[in-house]
């Protein structure tokens, strides 16, 4: 019988880390007794101790990480969402391994996120791409591996990602997400804990801006890549930006934003003319990003489109600020805050005629005369498309 993906989630939220806090809050001259007095003492008290939790974790972890490892050895069998959760647990509790473990899972991630590019799917290339970013980000800086792999894989899944960055909870089921918004006294409520938890599933937007900070602060990932690398990885960035949901482009905008002001030599991207980065090897290409930005400053939105036209100005001078340019200053932030602005703008939207305000009262005007008020909807004549359109009449 196949994994199910609410199995995986649920080992999500195991409570690793109570033996630390049990360690804070035991008493230090307890170490002293004899193993008589200590055992006596350990069978009147309510709660564990730290040495018993940590086995008790360390006997768990195991477990877990077996069933995590036989999913991504066994990959054909099991579905994208069950590989795509198992990477995630892989990412949150990875780095309690050791080295023999971690290269082995680093190994298995390559050919999983290989299969997935392969395969165009999009959610579990950004899912192995980001753990294996993440596991290299901790303590095993120094591990000496083949990791080349990473920049050209991360930007072959992010030109995948576009199908699914119409929505911040693009995985989601339903919009909004169960659980994470209720109603109570008027008021909308937020869940953090289960915003945090959807994002982390069911989120392909929300991915990509933890690739792209796990990448930025990863010495095997775009830390140390050259301009070349970092060149391609901006011209996807804005070009997902340009195809993308005004929301979800916002945030896609400010990160790219905050990578090209901070590397001066990537500045050439903002002519017209763009820059030579050597990414067409021997008929080298030109690399620019105006092009991405036109169509945003043509933007219905507005924020959109007050980004379009002040983003190249902001990147080169010195004194501006990309937090006066952008709505929010936390990405993050802003992509949670998708469903409430859509909710708030109705509070903007014009009341329908003879409908008062107050949503208990009923209508001014009965039902028959609403009807006939919306009959008596006037349109345009042929002639009159014909003469404002400026295509001559035809002649009978």
């Amino acid at each position: 019988r196949p994994l199910k993906t609410d199995l995986l989630l649920v080992l999500l939220r195991l409570p690793i880390g109570r033996a630390e806090a049990a360690e804070l809050k035991e008493d230090k001259s307890a170490a002293e007794l004899d193993d008589d007095v200590r055992r006596g003492m350990a069978e009147g008290m309510i709660s564990h101790t730290a040495e018993y939790l940590r086995k008790a974790e360390a006997t768990l972890l195991y477990e877990v990480f077996c069933v995590y490892l036989r999913i991504l050895r066994q990959r054909g069998v099991h579905s994208r969402e069950v590989i795509s959760a198992a990477m995630v647990g892989l990412a949150k509790w990875g780095r309690e391994v050791n080295l023999e473990l971690l290269l082995e899972i680093l190994s298995e991630l390559r050919h999983v996120v290989r299969d997935a590019i392969g395969q165009t799917d999009e959610l579990v290339s950004l899912q192995g791409l980001n753990c294996a970013l993440v596991l290299l980000s901790g303590p095993s800086q120094a591990l000496i591996t083949d990791a080349t792999w990473l920049a050209d894989s991360f930007t072959q899944a992010l030109s995948l990602a576009l199908p699914s960055l119409h929505s911040v909870h693009s995985e989601s089921p339903s919009w909004p997400p169960e659980r994470v918004f209720t109603m109570e006294d008027g008021g909308m409520l937020l869940s953090k804990r289960e915003m945090d938890a959807t994002l982390e599933a069911e989120s392909v937007p929300h991915l990509v801006l933890q690739c792209l900070g796990n990448a930025m602060r990863c010495p095997h990932g775009f830390g140390r890549a050259s301009d070349s690398a970092l060149a391609s990885l901006l011209e996807t960035l804005f070009l997902l930006a340009a195809s993308a949901d005004s929301h979800v482009a916002l945030a896609l905008l400010k990160e790219a934003a905050a990578i090209l002001k901070r590397n001066h030599r990537l500045h050439t991207l903002l002519d017209v003319d763009g820059g030579l980065f050597g990414l067409g090897g021997i008929t080298d290409r030109a690399v620019s990003v105006v092009w991405q930005l036109l169509p945003l400053t043509h933007s219905l939105a507005p924020w959109p489109a007050k980004v379009g036209k002040g983003l190249v100005a902001t990147v080169r001078s010195r004194r501006a600020l990309l937090a006066d340019l952008f709505p929010s200053r936390d990405s993050r932030a802003w992509m949670e805050g998708e469903f409430p602005q859509h909710v708030a703008a109705l509070l903007e939207a014009p009341v329908p005629p003879g409908l008062e305000r107050d949503a208990g009262q009923r209508p001014a005007q009965s039902r028959k005369a609403a009807a006939s008020a919306r009959a008596k909807a006037s349109f345009c004549s042929e002639t009159d498309l014909r003469t404002m359109l400026g295509v001559p009449l035809e002649s009978s």
